[in-house]
């Protein structure tokens, strides 16, 4: 079978041309419609899991949610995930169980905005993880981050206001 490069006349030059340049226009939409930062184009470019943010509107609370996204959507072991998001797998593996008995089905997801999984590594709980990113890297406002989290917009203040204390106090102690 033909490769596509020849089929279409491309030595390897003009395909790499070909390609850097895709790969230019693609950025450059994912950065003006999606409001993608170009640390988070790295990541894409680098493989790293995105968790749709859609996940996190339903009834399971946010570590449930994303422990069951990660081990059945990318069929992750309990120490993979430990690792990927700094938490105890003993704790993703009862977050799991309580997700799998609360919710049997698996998530359907059609589109939407997606984080990178790296967010949740850190000392905040996976909610203002996901808030703060979305204000912050997003630049979405309160609202919009309620209305996709199916939360109330005082309760999305409170998240972030917690966060950006949990990040100030870090930076004070260095």
């Amino acid at each position: 079978m033909e490769s596509f490069d020849k089929r279409r006349g491309l030595n390897e030059n003009q395909e790499e041309r070909f390609l850097v340049g895709m790969f230019g226009q693609i950025s450059e939409r994912l950065k003006q419609k999606y409001n993608y930062s170009d640390e988070e184009i790295f990541k894409l470019w680098n493989n790293e899991l995105l968790v749709p943010v859609a996940i996190f509107s339903g009834k399971l609370s946010p570590a449930e949610a994303l422990s069951k996204f990660l081990r059945e959507k990318h069929e992750l072991g309990f120490s993979e995930i430990s690792e990927l998001i700094g938490r105890d797998s003993r704790s993703i593996w009862a977050n799991y169980k309580r997700a799998a008995k609360k919710m049997p089905w698996p998530f359907e997801v059609n589109g939407g905005i997606s984080v990178p999984v790296s967010i949740f590594n850190s000392d905040k709980s996976i909610l203002e993880a996901l808030v703060s990113y979305l204000k912050d890297m997003k630049k979405l406002r309160n609202k919009k981050i309620a209305q996709m989290l199916n939360k109330n917009p005082a309760n999305v203040w409170t998240v972030y206001s917690r966060a950006m204390k949990k990040q100030n106090g870090k930076k004070n102690e260095k």
